[in-house]
């Protein structure tokens, strides 16, 4: 299967297990068990805004204040939700913008952390490119903590960035918060709090926030011609979906 094959076979999964989801989130998974068919090499960039919930992790789910924390976020308008990708919880809205990129290669295991480090630095780079201190690390009290967060100087997590692997594929995905960090601060530190844990409300931030006067559309396109510029995924292996042209 060549390089178009490859790519006509992840639009045609994606429209297919989307087609069957029962949520914004439940498709990445067969996307990711049935690309394992693909040949080595296969990439694929897939953007998106997704409705306002709240992703938990599958360790999450085994927490004993999980039931009460999924009730606190659904009343308050986040759908709550379970992962595949990510260790822990993630808060999402119409302000976010998630980039789940898949691809299949040999060695996929062994390079994951390679993988993790070459995304997070494109992400720096590219926010960088748009005028902000961008940084690559945790931060003291962010929710879903991890090494590969992308924050602004140092204080506010803009970005996060989570991998799975099955047999020779992998996704990497990213959530990028646009705007509207203030509208998941409190379900955020709540939800967190019910599961044990503590954020620091101060570290959730949003590109607006930081003065990135552009939508979620424009940040999602110049994203994608960043992606494309580090070789990391081509041209036509791209998806932006109508709201984000």
């Amino acid at each position: 299967m060549g390089g178009e094959d490859a790519t006509l076979g992840f639009r045609t999964l994606l429209a297919s297990a989307r087609a069957r989801a029962s949520d914004d989130v439940a498709h990445v998974t067969e996307v990711l068990r049935a690309a394992r068919e693909l040949p080595d090499g296969a990439r694929f960039l897939d953007l998106r805004v997704p409705p306002p919930l709240l992703a938990f992790s599958r360790r999450d789910t085994h927490r004993p204040g999980f039931e009460a924390a999924a009730a606190h976020a659904r009343p308050r308008g986040f759908a709550p939700v379970v992962r595949h990708v990510g260790g822990s919880f993630a808060p999402l809205h119409g302000g976010s913008l998630v980039l789940e990129h898949y691809g299949t290669s040999p060695d996929a295991a062994r390079s994951s952390v390679a993988r993790f480090v070459e995304h997070s630095g494109v992400l720096r780079d590219a926010l960088g490119a748009l005028g902000l201190d961008a940084r690559v690390g945790e931060l003291p009290g962010e929710y879903c903590p991890g090494e590969h967060s992308v924050n602004v100087a140092g204080r506010a997590k803009v970005a996060g960035v989570a991998q799975r692997v099955s047999g020779h594929a992998w996704v990497v995905s990213t959530v990028v918060q646009v705007h509207g960090a203030a509208l998941l601060r409190d379900v955020t530190v709540e939800c967190a709090r019910l599961l044990g844990e503590e954020i620091d409300p101060e570290t959730i931030g949003d590109l607006a926030g930081e003065g990135v006067a552009l939508d979620v559309a424009a940040v999602g396109q110049h994203l994608a011609a960043a992606f494309c510029a580090a070789g990391l995924v081509a041209p036509p292996d791209v998806h932006l979906p109508g709201q984000l042209r």
